[in-house]
């Protein structure tokens, strides 16, 4: 039956590809703007600066393709339907028929067109709507490239031999592929501007080698896959590339008009855009129509520039249909794109890559009526219908705008027999443990590996082994344990956590978690945990002042919707004195240690916010906003030994914003106030950096416990110019390092009754002595730095210099250890 299924006429429909090149015969160089396209058809495309071109159709009556060019001889040839072609062509010159006829360039008509673009823009763009719904299909496939030469080895070719029936051939990079994973979506798509609602209705979803379809729904639809060229940037991996229509499009582009045309019997101009030669900034390069009456966008094909300074990305391609539904509104019709990532960009290597392929098509939609009640008091941005998103092979033959190949129906199939080889799970297995850190069994995974050993002054020589349970033990519990021993100190350490998982669509999450291990106090949030092996190479040595800590913690988190978080903690933990943290009363009393027991309320607000979700952990991925997070702290004196009552408040903010073309700026902000008598241990201690390893959330030239406060505000600034100047250098740009300046300031001060700061007055009424060497920050403390980013796209160096509290000392004395310059590393994942 299947096999006669995958036979029969609709799904035998095949995609016709055509990748090529224009040249001049007698010369050999590449022929711009030349007309290819299908005869007797529509179909076609116009050739970019050096000639190429690419075209791909789902008509079947298409077997002849044709160029054609003032100047130059036109031909055809006849390709094969159904499949990848390679055509190129060879023109003989007919210019001496012309007598000699002089072309001067004239962009003054071209660039009247393109301001009529940016004066109707808001008229034409859909995201300008009052409200609009529409159903959706969403496509996406991955492939891999070079896969044949990956799988030399006999053992490989002998369990996975069987996938090269599925190979088929890229139309934008001309090379064969091999497709490994496909889905399909289908939903319909709420949108409205005032008040703001972007949601979809996810009806069904299918996706191959995936069970718990209704897990991945959220990342297979269209709330945050499509692009609008009506934006003057488009945010894309990571990186904003201005976009053709944009209204700053001069400063980026040279436009040609190539063509006026009849499209649909109204008059249409066909563009092409090229990046201008002194922009050093990721850009595209293609053709787009522009209807005339409308000066509405009407498609375009935008692919990212030659040596675009993009990590990862070794191709990237765009094409994005519109189409008029009456005498007013446009609206999008097709959005497909094309992404080649690999490790190596030289067009040469022999690396295997990952292709990425998205179809996103629009049907049925609506302007008119207000948006259904359950969408709008919707407490999620992605929904799915009642009565299951699984749906039957005669769903989907409705859904799908055009029938699936045969190869693209057979992934499916192909990717559930890859499951079943004993290989595949022990690769899986391999390259899951390496990311997490984590070797799972079916049940039980053992780690973090990188936490086995490790070594530090207070500890020695450490020695940890721990465990957690999988989701295939349970996708509500999870339980996490482990033990560690070490040569000096307290040698026997461990901990746990117990999580149990309410909800993961939208968070909402039961944690207790208990240990009794080492801690280091005012370190920065982006630090390497403690007992790492990294954080012992890459230690500087003295700079750690670890403590050890008992502490309990039991916390809810309850996310409300998409971009908002709560958290509920209750809070006891008790710090132990040793030589690094000495805890000493004004009247010399030693303290073995001190309590505290605390209620924490968390909010975290980020508006649009992209995340990922798995089983049990979500990362938070991407907003064009501010992420702000409150945290309110209150504890109570008298429940355990040495123990203290204050309230703490603390606002943070993160905020990226990117300045094309001039890279983009991070800024961190907090400010933040402890009411009540403290000891040091339970006040704001700066975060400092005692490894080699940057750390974006802490001071880089600042010890760990050198300042202290009660009342806070501290501001990180960093800016990336993303080879915007060394871009512009002919022996700098091959190498796509990237230009970082930094400065991190903070501000804080002490009342009277929490100064511990040895030899002052006050310091007889806080409640505990401040260490040698710790102070207050009355007077601001401020560094700054610059980098270079992307060294071989995954290294980062920093030199940063602390431009005040320069060489500090007690009584005039330099303390040993001061930190006035420091060089640091670390490695960046990024586009």
């Amino acid at each position: 039956m299947l096999a006669s299924f995958l036979l029969s006429p609709t799904v035998m429909a095949q995609t016709t590809k055509v990748k090529g090149c224009v040249k001049d015969a007698d010369t050999g160089d590449g022929i711009p703007f030349a007309n290819v396209y299908f005869k007797n058809t529509a179909i076609g495309v116009t050739t970019d600066l050096d000639g190429n071109y690419t075209m791909e159709t789902r008509d079947h009556s298409v077997n002849v393709l044709c160029v054609m060019i003032l100047g130059y001889e036109s031909k055809e040839v006849h390709i094969s339907n159904g499949g990848f072609n390679q055509v190129d062509f060879k023109l003989k010159s007919t210019i001496e028929a012309l007598n000699a006829v002089v072309v001067k360039p004239d962009d003054h008509y071209v660039r009247w067109i393109m301001k009529q673009v940016d004066k109707n823009r808001a008229k034409n763009n859909p995201e300008s709507l009052p409200r609009y719904e529409c159903d959706t299909y969403n496509k996406m496939e991955l492939d891999v490239t070079n896969a044949d030469d990956q799988m030399r080895n006999k053992l490989l070719r002998k369990n996975f031999g069987f996938v090269f029936n599925y190979m088929d051939t890229s139309v934008v990079s001309g090379q064969p592929y091999l497709p490994v994973m496909i889905s399909e979506t289908a939903s319909r798509y709420y949108h409205q501007n005032f008040p703001v609602v972007k949601r979809e209705m996810i009806k069904a979803t299918k996706v191959s080698g995936i069970e718990d379809e209704a897990m991945v729904a959220q990342f297979t639809g269209n709330m945050h896959v499509k692009t609008n060229f009506y934006d003057n940037f488009m945010h894309i991996f990571d990186v904003h590339l201005p976009s053709p229509l944009s209204r700053f499009g001069n400063a980026y582009y040279n436009y040609y008009l190539i063509d006026s045309l009849k499209i649909d019997g109204r008059k249409t101009y066909k563009i092409r855009f090229h990046p201008d030669k002194l922009v050093s900034s990721p850009t595209f390069d293609g053709e787009m129509t522009i209807d005339a009456k409308d000066f509405a966008l009407r498609d375009i094909h935008a692919r990212l520039k030659k040596g675009a300074n993009v990590n990862w990305v070794k191709d990237f391609v765009v094409d994005v249909v519109n189409q008029p539904l009456n005498d007013s509104i446009w609206f999008y019709k097709q959005d497909k794109l094309y992404v080649d990532f690999a490790v190596v960009l030289n067009d040469s290597s022999k690396v295997m890559s990952f292709l990425g392929n998205r179809e996103i098509d629009y049907s049925n939609p609506a302007f008119e009526g207000a948006l259904p009640d359950n969408i709008v008091n919707a407490d999620a941005d992605v929904l799915l219908a009642e009565g299951g998103i699984k749906k039957d092979e005669n769903y989907w033959q409705t859904a799908r705008p055009d029938p699936l190949t045969k190869k693209e129906q057979g992934i499916y199939s192909m990717v559930d027999s890859i499951k079943n080889v004993p290989l595949y799970n022990n690769i899986y297995t391999v390259i899951s443990s390496f990311v997490t850190g984590y070797y799972d069994t079916k049940y039980i995974g053992i780690g973090p590996y990188y936490k086995t050993f490790s070594f530090n002054d207070m500890e020695g020589a450490r020695f940890q082994a721990g465990a957690r349970t999988t989701s295939d033990f349970s996708e509500k519990w999870r339980f996490t344990l482990f033990g560690a021993y070490s040569t000096k100190g307290d040698h026997f350490k461990g901990g746990g956590t117990l999580e149990y998982m309410f909800d993961n669509i939208r968070t909402k999450k039961l944690t207790i978690d208990a240990k009794h291990d080492m801690e280091q106090l005012g370190k920065g949030s982006g630090a390497f945990t403690e007992s790492n092996i990294l954080s012992s190479v890459l230690s500087k040595g003295s700079g750690h002042k670890l403590t050890m800590v008992d502490a309990l913690d039991v916390s809810y988190e309850h996310e409300w919707f998409q971009g908002f978080d709560n958290t509920i903690s209750f809070e006891t933990r008790r710090i132990y004195a040793n030589k690094f943290v000495p805890m000493l009363s004004p009247d010399s009393t030693a303290f073995k240690s001190i309590s505290t027991n605390q209620l924490r309320y968390t909010a975290r607000f980020a508006w649009d916010e992209i995340v990922t979700r798995g089983t049990f952990d979500k990362t938070y991925v991407d907003t064009d906003y501010p992420v702000v997070t409150l945290n309110l702290v209150g504890a109570l004196k008298g429940i355990s030994e040495n123990d203290y009552s204050y309230l703490r408040t603390e606002l943070q903010m993160r905020y990226w914003f990117a300045m094309p073309p001039f890279g983009a700026s991070t800024i961190r902000f907090s400010a933040g106030k402890i009411f009540g008598a403290v000891p040091y241990p339970l006040l704001k201690i700066h975060e400092g950096n005692g490894t080699y390893y940057y750390d974006e959330s802490a001071f880089s030239c600042m010890n760990y416990f050198e300042f202290v406060s009660d009342t806070w505000t501290t501001l990180f600034w960093e800016h990336n110019f993303k080879g915007f100047f060394l871009g512009k250098i002919p022996l700098m740009k091959k190498l796509n390092w990237r230009e970082i300046i930094e400065v991190k300031a903070a501000y804080g001060s002490l009342s009277p009754k929490n100064n511990g700061i040895l030899g002052s007055v006050e310091s007889q009424y806080a409640p505990m002595l401040f260490p040698a060497g710790m102070s207050s920050l009355k007077k601001p403390y401020v560094e700054a730095g610059v980098g270079i980013s992307n060294i071989f796209r995954v290294i980062r160096v920093d030199a940063v210099w602390r431009l005040n509290h320069r060489d500090p000392g007690i009584n005039g004395i330099k303390l040993i250890g001061s930190n006035n310059f420091a060089v640091s590393f670390s490695l960046v994942l990024s586009f």
